[in-house]
């Protein structure tokens, strides 16, 4: 079991600069602690994230870390021409020195795609089309690609990456088909459903990874994300969790509710509280915290989990002893 950070870095009521020195000082703790990795959301015109072109942060976080691998679930591919992807994911694959995971996906927002001229009902088919040419320039030195939306004509590769064939494109899914995708493709997969509903998606990435004759050493990271919030007491994590998630949710609903469109079923409910007792998020103690993480470890047959410490109006020291507590009493746990 590997525990890694996730981040859509929302807007804090904080002023920006301030705000992104310390994601940098947190991404330099995290490290320290043991975290796996950190893994950015990418979203466009709402404060739901205050970094929309998460590798920006990724290159200035490369050059104060040296062990943690850095990444993006997800980059919106249909919002760059994919040889653009293709550069930039190189360069930070040598920037990293090979800590590089990319995530790519075509975005949950058509609000935020329709703000960069790309209609909701066109992204599936960009982003196949962007993935496939994602690989070959990965892969390859030169690009060459007839699609509907993209045409490339021997475009040479010049900055290749450090991690062969090329660094690993991990994906979100809520579907058992997507699943299957990614086992063929290799791609570490992140279920994007709520816990009861984790156990299908990872079964099938299992049965396909096996019928494909693939050793089941060698088979990419299964997991899921996951707001967390740990305190010496219980009470104390919670009431930090429900401030900071109030603010998160206004950022979350923010764009949804001015355009007046359905939102997406991602928050199972209104306050942490409540999504803490259908068991998706935890706030409380690191013993709780272990029952916690077992629990969904066993029941979603997962192997990684992606931890969203930082939240809302959350300090920075909030973040730190939460962060703290469950590298020390809640991952030596987990081997």
């Amino acid at each position: 079991m590997r525990f890694g950070i996730f981040d859509h870095n929302d807007a804090s009521g904080r002023p920006a600069a301030r705000q992104l020195a310390e994601r940098l000082e947190l991404i330099e703790a995290y490290e320290r602690l043991g975290f796996r990795a950190y893994q950015m959301a990418e979203h466009h015109g709402t404060p739901l994230g205050i970094t929309p072109s998460p590798h920006l942060l990724l290159a200035a976080a490369s050059q104060r870390t040296s062990r943690i691998r850095l990444g993006t679930l997800i980059t919106i591919l249909p919002l760059y021409h994919p040889m653009r992807v293709v550069e930039e994911a190189c360069t930070l694959d040598q920037l990293t020195g090979g800590r590089l995971d990319l995530g790519v996906g075509r975005g949950i927002s058509p609000i935020e795609t329709a703000f960069h001229g790309v209609p909701g009902d066109e992204t599936q088919q960009r982003f196949d089309e962007a993935v496939e040419i994602l690989r070959l320039g990965l892969a390859g030195e030169t690009v060459t690609y007839r699609g509907k939306y993209y045409q490339v004509d021997d475009a040479p590769v010049v900055t290749r990456p450090v991690q062969r064939p090329h660094p690993p494109l991990w994906y979100g899914t809520r579907t058992l088909a997507r699943a299957g995708w990614c086992a063929r493709n290799t791609m570490p997969m992140m279920a994007l459903v709520p816990s009861e509903k984790v156990r299908p998606l990872t079964d099938a990435y299992r049965a396909e990874w096996a019928s494909l004759g693939r050793p089941a050493a060698g088979r990419p990271p299964l997991g899921v994300t996951r707001s967390v919030v740990i305190a010496p007491a219980g009470a104390e994590a919670m009431a930090i969790a429900n401030r900071a998630f109030a603010r998160f949710k206004e950022n979350f609903e923010h764009l949804w509710r001015r355009h007046d469109v359905p939102m997406p079923p991602v928050l199972p409910a209104d306050t942490f509280e409540a999504i803490h007792a259908t068991g998706h998020f935890y706030a409380g103690d690191p013993a709780g915290a272990r029952d916690w993480v077992a629990h969904h470890r066993d029941a979603g047959g997962i192997d990684y989990m992606a931890l969203e410490l930082c939240f809302g109006d959350m300090t920075t020291a909030e973040t730190l002893a939460s962060a703290r507590l469950f590298a020390t009493e809640v991952m030596p746990a987990f081997p």
